[in-house]
């Protein structure tokens, strides 16, 4: 079984579905695996700085044709599909005060990318890939969004 996201830890924590102590553990969890980001990053420093250019290219690339408080918003609603791996990584998009295109991973594994996202209204379709990056391994999905009256965005269909 996967890692719940530090969102679902916070809401299974509140709901009194795990202790205080089981949180703690997840959360160090998740801290790991940033912090060994972040020693990899610093190991080789021109690989870091090639990656973070082609994410910032994949975020500049949506927020110019969508927005990015839209772009945030479709990325939130990624993070809340039951069964996505990626939500591990997209679960605070809506925070601002992190850049976007932190939540891109174009050539660091796992990969996660938005090859298509298109926006009709309260529609939104998006074309992804995520997995890891050996030919064949990464899985790619279609996925529809229908944004509710309330504003939220859900899954309509996934393929």
């Amino acid at each position: 079984m996967s890692l719940p996201t530090p969102r679902q830890l916070f809401h299974q924590f509140e709901t009194g579905q795990i202790s205080r102590a089981d949180f703690q553990a997840a959360m160090a969890e998740h801290a790991k695996e940033l912090i060994e980001e972040m020693e990899e990053a610093h190991r080789n420093p021109f690989a870091a700085y090639l990656d973070q250019i082609c994410n910032r290219y994949a975020a500049f690339a949506l927020t110019v044709k969508h927005g990015e408080p839209l772009v945030r918003e479709v990325l939130n609603a990624l993070a809340d599909l039951p069964d996505f791996p990626p939500a591990r990584w997209l679960w605070n998009a809506t925070h601002m005060h992190v850049p976007l295109h932190c939540f891109f991973r174009t050539k660091t594994d796992p990969v996660f990318r938005i090859h298509k996202l298109e926006i009709n209204g309260q529609m939104a379709t998006l074309a992804v890939e995520y997995g890891t990056k050996p030919k064949g391994s990464t899985q790619s999905q279609e996925i529809r969004l229908r944004r509710l009256r309330n504003g939220q965005w859900i899954e309509e269909w996934r393929r």
